[in-house]
């Protein structure tokens, strides 16, 4: 395939892509076409290497990040190194340093891609501007809210109430279908867990099955 029909075929894919956000959105709250066509006009798409970094710890968040595609981590790291992921996002999550954009503050956590991975970016403050467009933007930034509020309270539950083996389960549920591309460093620190510790849950888990 020669390179205009390569940009042709890429282009075809990212507006289903796009189109496929629409309809998501959708299912939340109506949107009108030509509010759909507002936040295209103001949103960047960007592409993300594997490995590399939304935002870094110590940086200021200004903007909110929609994946398109991929897989991305959010994560803190301790004054001497190790890292402890917090959560992950996939395809329509919302991906942001929020207390960082809000607070105009720097970030305590860092965002990175981990395969290469696709955002609609738009700047935080350009997407409070919608909000006096249509009633949409504000049913829609509140369900964000609601759902990233739902999120974080079922991982402290599952922290504090859940054994490591049922967590490990429920990860599997949430994320199994991107587990290839994660190490095993990165499931157990979500997880909260050795990694030893997941070998052993891994191995019973098998033994089980077989």
């Amino acid at each position: 395939m020669d390179l205009i029909g390569l940009e042709v075929e890429k282009t075809f894919v990212m507006e289903q892509m796009r189109e496929s956000i629409y309809a998501n959105w959708q299912s939340l709250t109506p949107i009108p076409l030509e509010e759909w066509e507002a936040f295209r006009a103001i949103a960047v798409h960007r592409t993300f290497a594997k490995n590399s970094h939304f935002i870094r710890a110590g940086e200021h968040a200004d903007s909110i990040g929609l994946c398109v595609s991929g897989l991305f981590r959010l994560y803190y790291t301790t004054p001497d190194g190790h890292e402890f992921n917090k959560s992950f996002c996939t395809t329509h999550d919302f991906i942001a340093a929020y207390s960082s954009m809000l607070q105009r503050t720097s970030a305590y956590f860092s965002i990175q891609a981990l395969m290469n991975s696709e955002l609609l970016i738009i700047r935080y403050e350009d997407f409070q501007s919608l909000y006096s467009r249509h009633i949409c933007w504000e049913r829609l930034g509140r369900m964000m809210a609601e759902q990233l509020f739902i999120k974080k309270e079922i991982r402290e539950r599952e922290l504090l109430m859940l054994t490591a083996e049922e967590r490990y389960l429920l990860f599997l549920d949430r994320y199994g279908h991107a587990a290839k591309h994660l190490k095993q460093y990165h499931i157990s620190s979500y997880l909260g867990i050795t990694p030893v510790a997941l070998s052993r849950i891994r191995k019973k888990l098998t033994s089980v099955n077989e």
